[in-house]
């Protein structure tokens, strides 16, 4: 079964996701909110620490899906500050904070969030073991990588992109249970009924992001994700549409056809 998402407005600045009607037609957007979707599966009644929050916009998601705290850290402080004034409600706490040293208590989130993360930063081990220290026993953490065979390490923002294998062996290193969802890029064709939830697709494409579901108990991650997260967004396919080269190459094969 797939939850359907609408599309929304967002810019990419410095990596960071911010709403905005210029950007509404992207594919950054769908890739980011899809990641929040999917947490917000498992958000609710929990305390839950978004760390490298960036805007704001996924704290508020997981917030509604009904976290009984959300705790948003990002190192910018004006991403913070926009945050606060965008995304601030009695559920939500943004602070400004480095994810290689978290400012809180041991043993203190149900669930952890940190997305896109783990590739931006100089120490990767300190980091997760950051993350293995303030997660409670029973907890949960999302962690979220683009797979640099697809990527290639070209992005002047990351620091180190994982493979596959290597993204599992780094985290075996801090938790007992890993579960690793892959998660794809495309144009999309939807063929909806009315009789019924389920979406059936086919794919045979390498994952563009890997996202691991990490734990330290015997709770198995992959027990908890019952449905998988779709995003049809129609501005990209317009946006495509509308390119000016692909109307040239458009209007040349209907006057070759005459």
């Amino acid at each position: 079964m797939f939850h359907v998402l609408c599309s929304h407005d967002l810019m990419m600045f410095d990596e960071r996701l911010v709403l905005n009607n210029e950007s509404k037609a992207n594919i950054i957007y769908d890739e980011h909110l899809v990641r929040y979707q999917l947490a917000a599966q498992v958000a609710k009644g929990k305390r839950v620490l978004d760390i490298a929050c960036g805007s704001g916009y996924g704290a508020k998601i997981l917030a509604q899906a009904g976290a009984a705290q959300v705790i948003a850290v990002d190192i910018d402080a004006k991403a913070i500050e926009a945050a606060k004034k965008n995304y601030g409600q009695d559920n939500i706490e943004f602070k400004t904070g480095d994810a290689e040293s978290i400012k809180e208590a041991d043993n203190l989130f149900d669930l952890i969030i940190s997305f896109e993360t783990i590739e931006h930063l100089p120490d990767a081990e300190k980091y997760l073991s950051e993350l293995a220290r303030v997660l409670k026993k029973e907890g949960m953490a999302l962690i979220s990588t683009p797979n640099r065979e697809v990527f290639g390490q070209k992005n002047p923002y990351h620091l180190r992109e994982f493979i596959k294998a290597e993204f599992e062996e780094i985290l075996r290193k801090y938790f007992k249970n890993i579960f690793i969802l892959d998660q794809i890029n495309g144009l999309a064709s939807l063929i909806k009924s009315g009789n019924s939830g389920k979406v059936y697709f086919s794919e045979s494409t390498a994952p563009s992001y890997y996202i691991a579901a990490v734990s330290n108990n015997d709770l198995q991650p992959s027990d908890l994700f019952q449905e998988s997260v779709v995003s049809i967004n129609p501005a990209a396919l317009d946006r495509i549409k509308n390119n000016p080269v692909l109307k040239f190459v458009d209007k040349i094969y209907s006057l070759i056809k005459k």
